[in-house]
């Protein structure tokens, strides 16, 4: 089982969900953290120094070692990976050398402007991308 994690609000609804499910299969689960410079780059319009760069790496790997660390106290197996690039691709290439059975990733729905203003959610370009892995998106309600 593989396990897209970042510390937000969906992201902690999808751990949830993907301890339950791993007791559920007795499966172990890699947790997936993406580092993307290059957008947060784009959104800084591309002031992103290289000290910026390392915290954006050192916050993580930090989110990566609570959720390891969550996952291990409810007696689940996790292994913990950080991936560079874009989310999309940066998952499906870890699903490409690991082949996962499933993948566990957190959403957040849009309403009003917010669906015309982000940027397209993680989960349809997985969903394009991943085969022979089910897809378990865990949705958590608008703020």
């Amino acid at each position: 089982m593989l396990l897209v994690y970042d510390e937000t609000d969906e992201a902690q609804a999808a751990l949830a969900r993907c301890a339950a499910l791993s007791h559920a299969l007795s499966a172990a689960v890699d947790v997936v953290t993406v580092v993307d410079p290059v957008t947060a780059n784009a959104q800084t319009a591309g002031l992103l120094t290289d000290l910026a760069h390392h915290r954006l790496e050192e916050f993580a790997r930090d989110a990566l070692q609570r959720a390891i660390v969550t996952l291990a106290d409810d007696g689940i197996d996790a292994r913990g990976f950080v991936r560079f690039g874009r989310a999309a691709d940066a998952v499906a290439a870890h699903a490409l050398t690991t082949r996962p059975d499933m993948v566990v990733v957190g959403h957040r729905a849009s309403s009003g402007f917010a669906r015309w203003w982000r940027v397209r959610p993680v989960h349809f370009d997985l969903a394009e991308r991943l085969r022979g892995a089910a897809l378990i998106v865990v949705t958590v309600p608008s703020a």
